[in-house]
């Protein structure tokens, strides 16, 4: 049968029967019982009209029974499927194909061996999940450092800082064939070997917390340096705690940190030792100003020194010392300007407060009456180097009864306050593919006025007693000189960070620190092996040799600024790792 034809003639056939539909029960009643089936009437009805033949009638017909069964089949299944047992809310899975099941067993599986790693819970030997919270860090260095002092330095320098330490000390002992502690100024000492180690944990406590703990080597307790001397016939090295603290971040853009800490100051080493750090509180942030410009902040206290609880412990009542707490205040505001992807310029203005680090000169104090003390003993720096101008702390009364022939022990303290503003600044940018930084430092003592030394205190009392000219005569002194500047200007070429093999840098300078623009105990030890009243170059070169491994030549070249000559040349070699 040509199939199109047969599908013209149902169609046909189909639209007749509707028109004939109201026919139907005429002619059903002529013939035999009807079919159940309505279209199979419908057919039969055509046939007796002569609409379609007999053998077309036949073919519908068996088209319709199929249709008819299918029909029945599915109904069938309707029907079981609704007298299965289920319930009202019930929910029917349709057949899921294997390889579908395979795919989400094998992503479940995936997302708990993902967790079971995070967790540490399904991994043999595995260590629990805290120590993910917990970064190690530390550094070693080796170092053989050669120490040249010109022939030409005056032999007559009093090492202050170890008067302090050892006093206090007879002055009118002196030209009596008694010495007070005299600080090397001719003597070479080359090859001197030493090492540095820092071992440090920060720990993060929660979301906003986080601690840190650092222990250091070092000879002493000097707030300066952690480098310990080799040798002293072999034995142990000593360790500190360098650093403990707590940081509290309750925002992205600040945070405030207690306890002891790296300098928290955008700085150079014109003003402190790059190994300083800081105890007190601290508040820092920073925010944008412009898509290009980031301003920070840094503002803190910090205690420098306390009068002791019992001191002097032979004293009663309020002979004991006045609690002068000594105290810096500091505050710095800065930007970050980021030019474009290679070049950066970063600039701060910071003022540092000392407050009543200036000594004060004691009530009249007679030591003949057998008291080994005075009222401002405590004024006397915990911590010198050398440089600042000093004076002596101690107002002895004569012996009445030997007014000529008396002992003065004393102590010294310094003769000025320091109230430092500080400005600095530093451009990074790249030639090519290095990288290349120029640093440039500015500092002065604002409270630094050179007549108010010798103008405090009546007959004479309470003026310096260091920092004068040379003189024509041995021992003897000419015009006391000081002054409140220092500066800085340094260049360096490479990488300033060498971290991998072949990473280099080459960096030379110029600092120029009159004797009281900044307080001498804080500076860096190694140019003019600490203090201030000093001004040279600085030359060194950083070339690494392995990660995280690089070696270091470094020279300075220094003299005093002021004052009877004192020329030092510090030369350093070492070998640094950093993990």
């Amino acid at each position: 049968m040509d199939v199109s034809r047969f599908s013209k003639q149902r169609a046909l056939c189909l639209a007749i029967g509707l028109l004939l539909a109201g026919a139907a029960p005429a002619a059903l009643a002529q013939n035999a019982a009807p079919s159940p089936n309505a279209t199979i009437n419908l057919i039969r009805l055509m046939v007796k009209k002569g609409l379609i033949t007999q053998a077309d009638a036949d073919g519908l017909i068996a088209e319709a029974n199929a249709e008819a069964a299918q029909a029945q089949k599915a109904q069938a299944s309707s029907a079981l499927a609704a007298n299965d047992g289920a319930q009202p809310g019930d929910v029917r899975v349709p057949y899921v194909p294997q390889s579908v099941r395979n795919e989400i067993r094998e992503q479940v599986k995936q997302e708990v061996i993902a967790q079971a790693r995070s967790e540490h819970w399904a991994q043999p030997d595995a260590l629990p999940e805290w120590l993910d919270r917990i970064a190690w860090s530390g550094d070693i260095r080796v170092r053989d450092e050669g120490r040249y002092f010109s022939r030409s330095n005056s032999p007559y320098f009093i090492d202050y800082a170890a008067l302090n330490r050892g006093g206090p000390f007879d002055v009118n002992q002196i030209g009596r064939g008694v010495n007070p502690p005299i600080a090397n100024t001719q003597q070479n000492r080359p090859n001197i070997l030493s090492i540095q180690a820092h071992l440090g944990v920060d720990v993060k406590l929660g979301d906003t917390i986080t601690a840190g703990i650092r222990i250091g080597s070092g000879n002493d307790n000097n707030p300066v340096s952690t480098t310990q001397a080799l040798g002293g016939g072999l034995a142990k090295k000593n360790l500190w705690l360098d650093r403990a603290w707590l940081r509290w971040q309750p925002l992205e853009w600040g945070a405030l940190t207690a306890g002891r800490f790296a300098n928290p100051f955008f700085a150079t080493d014109l003003i402190y030792s790059p190994e300083l750090n800081f105890d007190g509180i601290v508040g820092q942030g920073h925010w944008k100003l412009a898509s290009d410009i980031e301003g920070f902040a840094n503002a803190g206290v910090f205690p420098i020194q306390y009068a002791g609880n019992d001191t002097p412990s032979q004293a009663f009542g309020y002979q004991k010392n006045r609690s002068d707490q000594k105290w810096l205040s500091a505050v710095q505001l800065g930007a970050h300007w980021k030019i474009d992807e290679d070049m950066q310029w970063s600039a701060a203005l910071a003022y540092y407060y000392y407050d009543k680090m200036r000594g004060s000169l004691s009530q009249p104090c007679p030591i003949y009456t057998g008291i080994n003390f005075c009222s401002t003993d405590d004024d006397a720096p915990q911590y010198m180097q050398k440089g600042n101008s000093v004076f002596l702390l101690r107002n002895i009364v004569p012996d009445p009864s030997s007014p000529g022939n008396y002992a003065q022990p004393q102590l010294v303290g310094l003769a000025y306050d320091y109230h430092l503003l500080n400005l600095t600044s530093q451009f990074d940018f790249a030639v090519g593919s290095t990288p290349v930084r120029v640093q440039a430092d500015y500092v002065r003592n604002m409270s630094y006025h050179a007549k108010d030394a010798f103008q405090r205190y009546p007959n004479g009392l309470g003026q310096p007693v260091n920092n004068y000219e040379a003189s024509t005569a041995a021992n003897e002194s000419g015009p006391y000189k000081s002054g409140p500047v220092g500066w800085l200007l340094r260049g360096i070429l490479g990488n300033p960070s060498p971290m991998k093999a072949h990473d280099w840098n080459v960096a030379f300078g110029y600092k120029y620190l009159q004797p009281d623009a900044v307080l001498d105990g804080l500076t860096d030890p190694n140019f003019h092996l600490g203090g201030t009243n000093a001004k040279g170059f600085i030359v060194s070169a950083d070339y690494g040799i392995a990660e995280r491994t690089w070696l270091t030549a470094r020279y300075f070249n220094a003299r005093q600024v002021f004052g009877p000559p004192l020329s030092i040349d510090v030369v350093q070699l070492e070998i640094n790792s950093k993990f």
